[in-house]
């Protein structure tokens, strides 16, 4: 810990409700996939952001493809990674939200805004934090890399190649994920890993255009013949029944199961915020429990097909297409998934359904008990009145494996996130306690992390 915490901890109560209005700032860019124009002015805002805040910047460019903003803070002989983004999710639907998306609104101690959560407070409050540390401390205890990319929320298949213009950004001794925060009863938690994806769209034409359904008996029903085809990818219970889906998984040890005994399942508290009677399968429980962790997934993202506007339109339609997602955990490689997924539809007769992958990333987990785990743990402590738990991982996907890998850095995460963010849903939030937490828990943990001997 900061060997006296006052004068960085007096430094974020000045600076702070300033922080909240740069926080609105940038979360007034609609930065969302796709949409070039202000993925550029994200990534410029982030530039900006991180000189003003004294770092080096490299801003690495590929024709066609969003900047990747590099800010380096401070030095001595050990190299934290922060892994961020600027892009967003897309704020659609826009009528679901109670204040619009990029007008980002105070209420209730909490800020309203797309992507204020993920990620641009995330990316915001460890710059501030990092920033407060040196001014406060006089120099930062050690070298802190930020690593800010444009396209995490589509496949970030250009990371590793722009990463590579310049290798030694590759080099460290740690990295943080980006999120984090508390559960649903406000503990505090370390989240070691994050799972790998395939994101594949399927898609299908079973007519040259839209016929009258008087025909149906005769003609081929493109919604049909695609809901046949994914109700063979999983089984009722949630399992995924792709063939060769699950040979490469890593079955959990017991050790890993012993520690998970240790950790709250708050089955209940969860069926409240998701507004759910039973979770998939009637799991319950320790099967939930075990389910929640280890087990990966095939969900259907989207589906369309038909008429789905107001009103009655008598089709059978020509086209349909489904959105899949498929979250991986350790052993399970997305090429190879991929592979599988196009064999399995194959062997069943779907060779009619157009496949197109648009995201594979590996996952990438850490072991709870390393090091840099332990200096995340350490940092919070006067901060919050509970130790953190310990995760093996988050549910969602970060392009760790890409920024880790090379050198098999261990990484960790710490934020201000809590189950009320909705993050990639309508009316995304952020705490402002948890924000203000999360920056003094982020200035502990460059001291805790400079000192963890190699």
């Amino acid at each position: 810990m900061v060997a006296d915490p006052s004068a960085f901890d007096a430094l974020v109560d000045e600076r702070f409700d300033g922080w909240v209005e740069e926080l609105r700032d940038f979360c007034a860019i609609p930065s969302e996939t796709d949409h070039f124009p202000e993925l550029e002015r994200g990534a410029g805002w982030v530039e900006e952001r991180l000189r003003a805040a004294g770092a080096e910047v490299t801003v690495l460019r590929d024709e066609g493809v969003p900047p990747l903003v590099v800010g380096e803070m401070g030095s001595g002989p050990r190299t934290l990674i922060a892994v961020q983004h600027y892009d967003v999710q897309p704020a659609a639907p826009l009528d679901l939200w109670e204040t619009a998306p990029y007008d980002p609104s105070l209420r209730d101690g909490r800020l309203y805004a797309r992507g204020v959560c993920d990620d641009k407070g995330e990316l915001l409050h460890r710059i501030q934090a990092t920033e407060a540390l040196r001014d406060a401390m006089g120099e930062l205890p050690c070298r802190v890399r930020f690593v800010v990319e444009g396209e995490e929320e589509s496949d970030s298949a250009h990371l590793t190649p722009l990463l590579g213009q310049r290798p030694e950004f590759f080099d460290g001794d740690g990295a943080l994920i980006e999120g984090g925060g508390v559960d649903e009863k406000g503990r505090p938690q370390l989240v070691c890993g994050v799972r790998g994806m395939v994101y594949a769209e399927l898609s299908l034409r079973t007519l040259g255009f839209d016929a009258h359904s008087g025909g149906a008996q005769l003609l081929p029903n493109a919604a049909w013949r695609l809901i046949e085809a994914l109700a063979t990818l999983r089984a009722p219970d949630g399992t995924v029944t792709i063939d060769g889906f699950l040979d490469d998984l890593a079955a959990p040890t017991e050790e890993q199961l012993e520690h998970l005994r240790t950790l709250p399942f708050e089955e209940e508290e969860i069926k409240r915020i998701y507004a759910v009677r039973e979770f998939v399968g009637g799991r319950t429980g320790w099967q939930a429990q075990i389910a929640d962790t280890f087990q990966p997934t095939c969900n259907i993202s989207g589906i369309s097909s038909g008429w789905t506007d107001p009103g009655v339109k008598t089709i059978t339609p020509a086209e349909a297409v489904a959105k899949v997602d498929m979250r991986l955990i350790p052993n399970q490689d997305p090429t190879r998934i991929a592979e599988r997924l196009r064999s399995h539809l194959d062997k069943r007769g779907f060779q009619d359904v157009t496949m197109t992958i648009h995201r594979g990333e590996h996952p990438y987990w850490t072991r709870i008990d390393d090091p840099i785990v332990d200096a995340a743990e350490r940092a919070h402590t006067g901060i919050f009145e509970e130790q953190p738990l310990r995760w093996f991982s988050a549910g969602g996907t970060a392009p760790m494996h890409q920024v880790c890998a090379p050198h098999h850095l261990p990484m960790v995460t710490l934020g201000a996130g809590d189950p009320e963010v909705r993050a990639h849903a309508p009316n995304e939030s952020y705490s402002l306690d948890l924000m203000r937490r999360a920056i003094r828990v982020t200035g502990r943990f460059l001291h805790e992390f400079a000192a963890v001997e190699a």
